[in-house]
């Protein structure tokens, strides 16, 4: 069946019509499996990545159960989609999603595929544990498979993850089994770009560095398509720069002008084919070799010429900052000292592009200093000037007036003349000392700005860290599914850490449903999530727990109270947490509840049963009752519960992208519960996400978001 549809796309792309001729196949009784084989393939031909989700999810919507084949194929396009758009948490989710079809449809070597794409969104979200166990998971199966051009792909893979963290020699050691792979299959091409990926690895050690470039460089030249020769021309561009690195360490010039060889091979082929910024890139390179050589004249010439095809509104930070380092190493060799500390400025202005606004204010303080200080001396020298002047004039006519006079003013000139020469002496010694400061200054806010990058990495670091403890503390989705087959969890932090949690458990024959919602979010929220997950752990235990949930809830607050209290009895803190407690009899089809600031829905037949509770939060309240409710509600099959945060109903959002936007408010959540309620679980979070991510429109979420469904 696929086949005749492919048949019939390579006949439409043939005419010319592409999309709109497929589109065109498609009428109102058109069987939906029809539907779902034209969607998918308007997917996959596409490269447009709207396109591709838009399509790919109709065709997802008109398949059926038995189209396993088809849906992994739609979720992998997705998946693809959002990887392209830099959207790597919606790549990684549909990517697990494909990778669990193929599975099912034994299609085990897309399968592992799969498992390589899941491990790269891992990495791109700095999580490398994940992504080293999907890299193995892949290994694995392409062993099995007998495929070793594919377990040399996972190879090189792992090898670049391990390059990015700045782990050479793990990195080198996966190039080299990719290298040792692609050899014994005769693939050149990865055994060209293993070679070159060895070359990158050897930062340190230009002399290798140089050896395996040259080898992947001598497979490229052997190779005639047009991937191989834009590699080629990559590598002759590393060789270049691999050679004045050598040269620049052994201080041989001939290692210079052989880079420079090299250079002149790639130069004018980017050029002619537009390649501008990597056209700039390999002008810089030359500039470092006429610096390496001092020919700084040469090299002010290049960067000059070099300017047309700059774009400063480009996003290329890292290239305009290159362009202006260069810029200032050469005019201050050349003694501009005004136009290096121009460059010198732009140079920060690009570099210093994600540092905080604290140091940003220091650059500028050091920015208006400096040109303070150079203006200043710049008047100082042109009164000087003018004295000198005036003086001379002076002298000039009392001795023509003052024949007599003539040797007391040629004294008086000498001291005047040495009087000023001692006043520049000390100004110019006075520019020295103050050029001095200006390098040191620069120096200061170069180890600032390094140490504020390394302390960035360590905070983000721990905060990870602390994510991972906190997934681990909350309910497992395979505990929740034991507990309640039908059910779904919509859980998106704010931050990478969350005030919002939940947890599921079994009290003897109650099955316990708990959400809750800490005080702020982030790292401060997460705190008190991680203190009442150990709180439930002491507190929900037996089925008398359970048959009270208001106790429960009582015992919280006193907790709460209790911790969150200084040793001097002095500073009393007032935050606490909202919680939903629900614990379901399914023998007795009853569930006991009890609610602190939260409401809860029941949905039966179309109609809702609003669940309220106590308007009293879990900790220090002013107007606070002795005890918390239990309430007990009649729970029939098919019942659908939903327990929430407040983090949905107070997204700010709507079409307007320029207003600040309105709240989502409660009664538009529960009219979209209304509408989906009856659908499988699953679907309901995916519609729920897509309705969020559509209400926010592009703005940042404002707090930690969890709705949680069960289906009696």
């Amino acid at each position: 069946m696929k086949s005749l549809f492919a048949a019939i796309l390579l006949l439409l792309i043939s005419a010319g019509n592409e999309v709109d001729s497929i589109l065109s196949l498609i009428r109102p009784n058109t069987p939906k499996s029809e539907k779902a084989m034209y969607y998918s393939m308007i997917g996959e031909m596409s490269d447009n990545t709207d396109t591709v989700i838009k399509y790919a999810s109709l065709s997802l919507h008109n398949c059926s159960k038995k189209d396993v084949d088809l849906i992994a194929d739609n979720y992998s396009y997705i998946a693809w989609a959002y990887y392209l758009k830099n959207k790597t948490r919606e790549a990684l989710t549909y990517n697990k999603k494909a990778a669990e079809y193929y599975l099912k449809s034994s299609q085990i070597e897309q399968c592992a595929l799969k498992y390589v794409s899941i491990a790269k969104c891992y990495h791109q979200l700095h999580l490398s544990d994940s992504a080293f166990h999907y890299f193995t998971n892949a290994i694995d199966i392409f062993e099995s498979l007998g495929d070793t051009l594919d377990v040399s792909y996972v190879c090189q893979s792992i090898g670049n993850m391990y390059y990015d963290m700045g782990l050479n020699k793990s990195a080198q050691e996966y190039y080299t089994k990719a290298l040792n792979l692609d050899s014994l299959s005769c693939n050149y091409v990865g055994v060209a770009e293993d070679y070159q990926a060895l070359g990158f690895a050897q930062e340190n050690n230009p002399k290798l560095e140089i050896y395996y470039l040259k080898k992947a460089a001598m497979i490229f030249d052997t190779i005639t398509t047009d991937y191989c020769d834009d590699s080629k021309f990559d590598t002759y561009h590393y060789l270049a720069s691999a050679y004045i690195k050598m040269a620049k360490k052994t201080g041989y010039r001939a290692y210079a002008d052989t880079g420079c060889n090299y250079l002149q091979q790639v130069v004018q082929r980017e050029l002619d084919m537009g390649e501008h910024n990597n056209y700039v890139r390999s002008q810089l390179v030359y500039i470092d070799y006429l610096e390496y050589c001092q020919l700084y004249d040469e090299a002010l010439k290049v960067l000059n010429q070099c300017r047309q095809y700059l774009h400063h509104d480009s996003g290329d930070k890292d290239l305009l900052a290159m362009f202006y380092e260069y810029d200032y190493h050469a005019r201050e060799h050349l003694g501009d000292y005004k136009g290096a500390l121009e460059a010198n400025n732009k140079m920060h202005q690009f570099k210093m592009a994600h540092v905080s606004d604290s140091a940003l204010n220091v650059i500028a303080d050091f920015k208006t200093s400096q040109a303070m200080k150079v203006s200043e001396a710049e008047k100082r020298e042109l009164k000087a000037s003018k004295s000198r002047m005036r003086i001379l004039i002076f002298a000039l006519i009392g001795g023509l007036v003052l024949g007599s006079l003539l040797v007391f003013y040629i004294v008086r000139m000498l001291n005047i003349k040495r009087k000023s020469n001692r006043e520049l002496a000390e100004k110019n010694s006075r520019l020295d000392q103050q050029k001095s400061e200006i390098l040191a200054q620069r120096d200061e806010i170069t180890a600032q700005r390094d140490q504020i990058e390394d302390i960035n990495r360590k905070v983000f670091s721990s905060i990870n860290y602390a994510q991972k403890i906190q997934s681990a503390a909350v309910s497992k989705k395979a505990d929740v599914d034991a507990l309640f087959p039908e059910n779904f969890i919509y859980y998106r932090p704010r931050d990478i850490v969350s005030g919002d949690f939940y947890r599921a458990t079994q009290c003897g024959k109650y099955h316990v449903m708990i959400t809750a919602d800490c005080t702020g979010h982030g790292i401060p929220g997460a705190f008190l999530s991680m203190l009442g997950l150990s709180a439930l752990k002491e507190f929900c235990v037996t089925e008398q727990d359970a048959e009270n949930p208001g106790t429960i809830l009582d015992r919280m607050r006193d907790f709460i109270k209790t911790t969150l209290i200084s040793s001097d009895n002095e500073h009393k803190m007032s935050d606490g947490m909202d919680m939903t407690i629900c614990c379901y009899d399914f023998n007795a089809m009853k569930m006991y509840y009890a609610c602190a600031n939260h409401t809860a829905y029941l949905i039966r037949n179309g109609e809702v049963i609003t669940l309220k509770g106590d308007r009293m939060p879990v900790g220090r309240y002013l107007k606070e009752k002795d005890h918390f409710s239990t309430y007990t509600q009649d729970i029939e099959k098919g019942d659908v519960v939903y327990t929430l945060s407040d983090g949905i109903q107070d997204q700010p959002g709507g079409p307007d992208k320029n207003s600040l936007g309105k709240k989502f408010l409660a009664k538009n959540l529960l009219a979209f519960l209304l509408d989906n309620y009856t659908k499988p679980m699953s679907e309901q979070c995916q519609l729920l996400d897509n309705c969020v991510t559509e209400w926010r429109n592009g703005r940042p979420q404002v707090d930690d978001m969890t709705l949680i469904g069960v289906r009696v």
